[in-house]
């Protein structure tokens, strides 16, 4: 199994996953013509893409769904919430099939998918879990805090593709009004570099060790800030990058690197 983060901010999110037959895409926040150059760049073909796991409604998740739904013949799985709130809304073309996923896993490309809910202001979001019988591949993003349910979906994992959105002291500087900042800091929120440190060590603890941080705000984080956040408060709790654990960053967009899980 294969994770090639395509795209993952505050502006747009999309992941492809490879499986036995063929992969998948975990949301679908980017144009249809960027997604296929990319793809192809990294020889990978997009009529190999069977399904599409859309996370939840909100545009940075969505803003290609209708156009790549028009181009390729695929299958979307979500919420029963949100598949409402997107159709009604127009946001996947008519031809395509819609399938919820919630407490039973579906098989997709010979790869075992299961969903678990994450807080979030939206119609219901979702994180994944996924399994190509060897190897747990976990995404969890869009989520104002840690929950049991998140614990315990991840613990485990052979990685887990974690989100990191905003430096605190960068936010509250920052020029959003006041009540943006806090929505995003709300239990029903984003979680911050210091909340996804905390998680990492929880997960550390509980045999994961490889971990990728994504969903980064372009405005109050950077990639540098988001790893020396995670990379110290870990040593001070003596675990060692590159020994205890590994820890990647996602690409904004320009994907350069794909991942063996």
């Amino acid at each position: 199994m294969i994770l090639y983060p395509i795209c993952s901010s505050s502006r747009g999110n999309c992941l492809y996953i490879s499986g036995k037959r063929g992969g998948i895409l975990v949301d679908a926040g980017f144009g249809v013509r960027n997604l296929f150059t990319y793809l192809k760049n990294a020889q990978i073909s997009p009529i190999g893409i069977k399904s599409i796991f859309i996370t939840h409604e909100h545009i940075d998740h969505t803003l290609g769904l209708y156009s790549i739904t028009k181009n390729l013949c695929v299958s979307i799985f979500s919420s029963k919430e949100t598949l409402k709130c997107l159709v009604s809304k127009g946001r996947i073309h008519p031809s395509s099939k819609l399938y919820e996923i919630d407490s039973k896993k579906v098989c997709v490309c010979g790869l075992e998918i299961g969903a678990f809910k994450t807080p979030h202001d939206c119609a219901r979001s979702l994180g994944f879990c996924i399994f190509d019988g060897q190897k747990k591949l976990s995404i969890c993003t869009d989520a104002g805090h840690i929950t049991d349910e998140m614990k315990q979906n991840l613990k485990g994992s052979t990685l887990v593709f974690l989100e990191s959105n905003y430096d605190r002291q960068m936010l509250l500087n920052s020029h959003y009004p006041y009540y943006i900042k806090k929505r995003i800091e709300s239990k029903l929120g984003h979680l911050s570099n210091d909340d996804a440190t905390e998680f990492i060590k929880y997960l550390i603890d509980h045999n994961v060790k490889k971990f990728i941080l994504g969903h980064l705000s372009q405005n109050n984080n950077t990639p540098e800030v988001a790893f020396q956040t995670a990379t110290s408060r870990l040593l001070k709790s003596k675990l060692k990058i590159n020994q205890d654990y590994s820890l990647n960053i996602a690409p904004v967009r320009n994907p350069d690197k794909i991942y063996e899980v």
